[in-house]
């Protein structure tokens, strides 16, 4: 068992990432919890969003983790490390999480660069750490879609192009269609692939629980690069055993498909 030690976001006065006060004492304050995947990102901007009732946990898998970071071996992906939050904490869970790759938060998403910020339109990092938008239990920028099993997609406009950025904070383009780009095709990409399990058949078993209709096609928005925020209540809406059964479906690689099924049906789980 590894112990668990949450790096606590002090006030601004505080100035610093404290480690004073242990894991239960945080949460038992915190109105809103900062689940951070991290492999070998610079965590000091956390800095930035220092703020009374905030607390930043960090799950590490890299070789060199932060101070105060819980380690977990390096398989499943950022799902992975958010599902052995959630199955791990499952009755003390802060009134809202927040689940982020520990990268930067900033503007856009960059092909190939490991420290595109993902985030979208104008969006702000602090938006997810203000409980309950618009009385919502959730909090999800929707910035890619994708339809399976074609292996068609869809981005944001406003995660792609700073001219094309709207003023818009929801989860999908204030101007609806005309917010997204066109739809296409790369046979290269994973969800292209002929990948098992398809997923089609990952998501109608273990996140719809639907296995009479494992051929049905799904289109899915999601959040590129796995950023969002969810209430207690909507968490403990699934039973603990549902987040259990999908823990185990990412922990037998370090990259295994399944991760990038679970990056696009959060919304759904």
């Amino acid at each position: 068992h590894v112990a668990l030690i949450v790096l606590l976001v002090a006030p601004p006065a505080w100035g610093a990432l404290s480690l004073s006060k242990p894991k239960k004492q945080c949460r038992a304050t915190a109105v809103v919890e900062v689940v951070l995947a991290q492999y070998h990102e610079d965590i000091s901007w956390t800095t930035e969003y220092a703020a009374p009732g905030v607390c930043f946990t960090v799950y590490s898998k890299g070789e060199q983790p932060p101070v105060g970071a819980v380690r977990l071996p390096n398989v499943g992906r950022e799902s992975h490390s958010f599902l052995h939050h959630i199955v791990h904490n499952y009755d003390t869970l802060a009134p809202w999480t927040v689940f982020s790759q520990a990268v930067r938060p900033s503007w856009g998403f960059f092909s190939g660069d490991s420290q595109s910020g993902h985030l979208s339109d104008n969006v702000d990092f602090w938006d997810y750490l203000r409980p309950y938008p618009n009385r919502e239990d959730s909090y999800f920028v929707f910035s890619a879609a994708s339809h399976f099993p074609s292996g068609l997609q869809a981005s944001r406009a406003g995660m792609l192009f700073k001219a094309l950025r709207s003023r818009s904070k929801t989860s999908c383009p204030k101007e609806g269609a005309d917010g997204w780009g066109e739809w296409w095709f790369d046979a290269d990409h994973p969800h292209v692939s002929g990948w098992k399990p398809s997923m089609l058949e990952f998501y109608h078993h273990f996140v719809a629980l639907d296995e009479k209709n494992t051929e049905q096609p799904i289109t899915l928005a999601f959040p590129q690069g796995a950023r969002f925020a969810a209430s207690r209540d909507r968490i403990q809406a699934r039973p603990r055993s549902y987040y259990v059964t999908l823990l185990q479906q990412l922990s037998h690689s370090s990259d295994p498909i399944e991760g990038y099924w679970m990056e696009a049906a959060w919304y759904d789980v």
